[in-house]
């Protein structure tokens, strides 16, 4: 893409106000910037970082110039960069991908649902319906499934210990101050759960309900109990015991994971708070509970990356009678319409980046005659990178960009000739690992449908500066079973690498192994990156290697040794890389099933073409994981963490014959 721009800028004679890069994230943008720097620079042509801030820009950044030409749009603030400190707003925050909301967005969400919920009866309805549901054990399991066939074979184990775990827990909640709760007999009940004896922690009269106490997310996941000779951790065995009591057990239970919020859901039940009930909901398909506002922002910001608009897909999902889930889309499709309507009547008006995407997508034709040619002219020439991570939002408003221009006939006459508008996209769609965002390969594998011109040059860049041959061969033979642009196959190109043939070790989860590899590496001088999809897992690693990380520390070279995750990895790089865990699909979505045949994003119209997208994404994952080694990779594998048998994963590709994999597992 540098060399596009040289060409462009040194040849062609096209000036930076007709030229626009666009990328992802603020890292990115600024690495770009300096490597223009760079190479500008031994052309001879006048460039600096604020001259290429003009125009490198992030997606975000440039649809902002869309608002900044019109007196009634002027001043309009970006939800995703709202920061808890009104200070620097406007600064760009380092990944708008990111999900989580601060204090202050969550304080906007929570005033229009305060709001709906005193004016609005159905949704009212809803939210308390909702809210019941969160504070139980969960849906119903069928005991019938395979996967509980397995687990019911513990059941005597966990009835045994289950005593023991009801006060452990049970302690901690008394050290927090958080039990006995009000109104609640709090003497451990027998329950028969499939023949076994369990117990609750106590019974609430008035609400005609048992009391199931859980570990609060604060209290560290290293806490264990005896259970015979050996010892579990106590959240094992509090997932264990919720697991029968959804089985097995019929009556009316309130499961409480939260000191901080059982008393506000004890107070709501007996109608004694006037305000909103704050509770967490776990959409189906997501590995966790999420607060009720985050649940509603994350599933409307993936049906508005994929295209659709949230009341519309929201009526078009189609779920059992009566399914706690429907209750939720329902809800959701008249929180999300009020609160962009919310967010407008602010002073000055806020709208979040799918919403400003949609009001300039290729639909929006009254929108676009509006815009100075001035504005849409700094498009002339687009380049987009990481162009398969993009969501069909962004895809409609570059397609209507692109068409705004060509309807306008705008071209640029340099003294080389004519340029007509044009788009540059560079990616992989190996690479594409953010479909659970709402992204998609598949404007990228199919670009020539999408963007269709009179000419389109397609370039394969196989030669990797990166990697020696053996982790890439060993990452694309996990790959290769997933749809993509065919007739891919990198080549080490690297002169300081190509020569390197060491095959990617594969080794059973093995702590002092791993601390006994990384510090060789450190010793060498080497770059070293520790991953794991899990947080947890990077946690615990951090503490294996804490000595280590304090020794690059006091060597002043702190980034030698770096943990991150999977996705956090990407763009990034290291001499050794340490793969902590598989790569696997853990769960299915329906409600992501539907979006997607609604945004018509099925490959070759698949019944649940997100799952199977999903599948494919964790392959993906892992050759993005293993790509980040420049010599040396080992991939730690353990058990599973707890996805279904059938739910692919990326481990069952490895071919340990092939000599780019040495396999040193038991």
């Amino acid at each position: 893409m540098v060399l596009r721009l040289l060409v462009l800028r040194y040849y062609l004679k096209v000036p930076e106000s007709k030229i626009t890069v666009v990328t992802f994230t603020r890292d990115s943008r600024f690495d770009f910037i300096s490597k223009v720097v760079k190479v500008f620079t031994k052309w001879g042509i006048p460039m600096d970082e604020e001259k290429g801030k003009s125009f490198v820009r992030t997606f975000h950044s440039r649809i902002l110039d869309f608002f900044r030409w019109s007196p009634q749009l002027q001043g309009a603030k970006a939800f995703e960069f709202l920061s808890k400190d009104p200070i620097g707003e406007d600064e760009e925050p380092e990944n708008v991908l990111d999900l989580r909301l601060n204090v202050r967005q969550l304080n906007l969400m929570d005033r229009c649902y305060q709001n709906l919920f005193e004016t609005d009866k159905r949704f009212r309805e809803l939210i308390l319906a909702l809210f019941e549901h969160g504070i139980g054990v969960g849906d119903r399991l069928n005991p019938d499934d395979p996967e509980n066939a397995k687990r019911i074979s513990a059941i005597k184990a966990c009835s045994d210990r289950d005593e023991d775990v009801c006060q452990a827990v049970e302690a901690l909640w008394r050290k927090a101050g958080h039990w006995p709760l009000p109104g609640i007999n709090a003497e451990l009940e027998p329950v028969t759960l499939f023949g076994k004896t369990f117990h609750a922690h106590g019974y609430a009269k008035d609400l005609n309900a048992y009391v199931v106490l859980g570990l609060d997310a604060n209290e560290p996941d290293t806490i264990k109990i005896k259970d015979g000779k050996k010892q579990v951790k106590l959240s094992l065995a509090l997932h264990m015991r919720r697991i029968f009591f959804q089985l097995f057990f019929s009556k009316r239970v309130l499961y409480f994971t939260s000191y901080a919020d059982a008393l506000h859901s004890l107070e709501t039940l007996r109608g004694k708070v006037s305000g909103v009930p704050k509770f967490s909901y776990q959409v189906g398909g997501d590995i966790k509970p999420a607060p009720i506002m985050e649940a509603f922002h994350s599933c409307a910001s993936f049906l508005e990356n994929l295209g659709l608009a949230v009341p519309v897909a929201t009526k078009g999902m189609d779920f059992k009678k009566n399914a706690i889930e429907a209750k939720f889309f329902e809800a959701l499709g008249i929180f999300w319409p009020a609160f962009e309507d919310f967010l407008s009547n602010q002073n000055p008006p806020v709208f979040t980046f799918n919403k400003m995407f949609s009001m300039f997508n290729e639909h929006a034709e009254d929108n676009f005659k509006k815009i100075p040619s001035s504005v849409l002219g700094a498009q002339m020439v687009t380049l987009v990178d990481e162009f398969q991570d993009c969501g069909a939002n962004t895809i409609s408003w570059l397609r209507g960009v692109l068409g705004e221009l060509r309807k306008r006939e705008l071209n640029f006459h340099s003294p080389s000739g004519l340029i007509c508008p044009s788009l540059m996209a560079v990616g992989d769609d190996w690479q594409s690992i953010y479909g659970w965002r709402g992204s998609s390969p598949k404007f990228f594998q199919h670009f020539k449908q999408y963007f269709p011109s009179p000419k389109t040059l397609d370039l394969k860049l196989q030669q990797n500066y990166r990697s020696q041959q053996m982790v890439i061969d060993a990452a694309e033979s996990i790959v290769k079973h997933t749809r993509g642009i065919p007739g891919k196959h990198g080549e080490a190109a690297h002169p300081d690498v190509k020569d390197s043939n060491d095959p990617v070790q594969l080794w059973d989860r093995d702590d002092e192994q791993l601390v006994n590899l990384v510090e060789q590496h450190y010793e060498r001088g080497h770059e070293i990156m520790v991953l794991s999809r899990s947080r947890r897992t990077l946690k615990e690693a951090g503490q294996l290697i804490s000595h280590l990380k304090q020794r690059a520390s006091d060597d002043k070279h702190p980034d030698q040794i770096r943990l991150m995750t999977y996705h956090g990895s990407k763009g990034l790089e290291a001499d050794a890389v340490f793969m902590l865990g598989d790569c696997e699909q853990l769960t299915s979505s329906d409600w992501r099933n539907q979006a997607y045949a609604l945004a018509k994003l099925e490959m070759n119209g698949e019944a649940r073409a997100y799952d199977l997208a999903q599948g494919e994404e964790v392959m993906r994952l892992a050759y993005v994981a293993i790509t980040r080694a420049k010599l040396h990779c080992y991939w730690f594998l353990d058990e599973s963490k707890g996805g279904a048998k059938s739910f692919p994963k990326a481990s069952e590709k490895i071919d340990e014959r092939q000599p780019y994999f040495r396999d040193f597992r038991k």
